[in-house]
């Protein structure tokens, strides 16, 4: 990533007041919109748009908070996307994961975590790696899941792949220092062995 961004975030004072409303539920504490949206308010239609499906995979899915924040998780550490990384590491907190947890998903070593939690960070490996999933895993997915939670683990792997793109490749920064130090991707593989 970038060590600076390339593309700066767009000041509040000068977004259309529809892209305004949309951004309503996407501040901090302090109430600025967050930098990953203020970045993407270049172009406001698309963003618009765009927040109605992150808005469906970060607050309406089906799948277990938990679970789905351990695989935004992996995906974040894979791609080396700090923001990514440590907005998700402060909603897991929030979501009762501990550091541990957080970076034993992240890093790979899955032997501690439930059967659900495995199946879901694998088919998020095979998502990145394959973009799809081979019939065993496919069976094992579906040992867990409804057909509407298995599109959510795609849609959920889908959304993070592209926001972790952005992150990468506009050099959105964090909002300061990482909650959680982002640990050097890892290969399952390697961990396995």
């Amino acid at each position: 990533m970038p060590e600076k961004a390339r593309v700066r975030p767009v000041h509040e004072a000068d977004l259309q007041e529809k892209t305004l409303t949309s951004l309503a539920p996407y501040r901090d504490k302090d109430g600025r919109i967050y930098t990953i949206w203020a970045t993407l308010a270049h172009h406001e239609d698309a963003l618009r748009r765009y927040l109605v499906f992150s808005n469906h995979v970060l607050g309406k899915n089906t799948l277990p908070l938990t679970s789905r924040e351990l695989m935004i998780l992996r995906i974040a550490a894979r791609a080396q996307a700090a923001y990514e990384w440590d907005q998700h590491v402060r909603i897991a907190r929030r979501a009762g994961l501990t550091d541990e947890t957080i970076l034993a998903a992240a890093g790979g070593a899955w032997e501690g975590l439930d059967e659900l939690d495995q199946v879901l960070l694998t088919a998020t490996d095979s998502l990145v790696e394959r973009q799809g999933v081979d019939d065993e895993l496919w069976q094992r997915l579906a040992a867990h899941l409804s057909v509407e939670q298995i599109i959510d683990v795609l849609y959920t792997v889908g959304q993070y792949l592209t926001i972790a793109s952005v992150i990468n490749t506009l050099g959105v920064q964090t909002e300061g220092d990482l909650a959680l130090p982002l640990p050097e991707p890892v290969d399952r593989k390697e961990v396995s062995a």
